[in-house]
């Protein structure tokens, strides 16, 4: 698997539970909102799982339309689906590949972009420590626990990778501000290219 499969995740949704397109949509942002997938990736991905005999309407179709004027009809994975969603669960993960509009930026700068770099990054890293405050730190020994449900468990470690990763991205924002601020010092050499 070369890269993360929007396909089986909309497939995923669905195994327990029949859904709408509207209720993937929002079972994705919440269960998935770290992604930053695109909502029309759940009615793009339902059209091929369709096609693909992959998931069926389940029932009649509801009365009104979406906003994109299509008919809400209720999806559910079939014995197909969920035996390709399984087949894709017992694949081996590819690391994630990096890809940060930042770095581009810094790959493709030169040194009269520095102060604008600096202001990127100061504002990245804001960001970043508001979305560190509004997390709370899972515990990862409670979610051990067998008491605690799996679906409870699954999300304390995404949520406590989410929380590493910010952390993380954090230490490297201030490490690359404090050489930009070194650099911008010695103006102007650093902007000239010479220092």
């Amino acid at each position: 698997m070369n890269r993360l499969s929007t396909r089986h995740i909309v497939l995923g949704l669905m195994i327990r539970h029949p859904s709408y397109g509207y209720g993937l949509q929002q079972q994705m942002h919440e269960r998935l909102g770290f992604l930053g997938m695109a909502e029309s990736a759940v009615y793009k991905n339902l059209e091929r799982l369709e096609r693909d005999g992959l998931v069926e309407e389940a029932g009649e179709r509801r009365a009104g339309r979406t906003r994109r004027g299509v008919p809400r009809i209720l999806y559910r994975a079939t014995p197909a689906g969920v035996e390709e969603f399984r087949a894709w669960m017992r694949e081996p993960s590819d690391r994630s590949v990096l890809r940060d509009e930042l770095q581009a930026k810094l790959a493709l700068s030169d040194p009269a972009d520095l102060p604008e770099l600096l202001q990127t990054v100061e504002a990245q890293t804001r960001e970043c420590l508001g979305e560190l405050a509004a997390l709370s730190r899972p515990s990862l020994a409670k979610a051990s626990s067998a008491e605690v449900p799996w679906e409870s468990a699954a999300r304390m470690m995404v949520d406590d990778f989410k929380t590493r990763w910010l952390e993380s991205l954090v230490d490297w924002l201030n490490a690359i501000g404090e050489v930009m601020e070194a650099r911008l010092e010695h103006a102007p050499e650093a902007l000239s290219g010479q220092g």
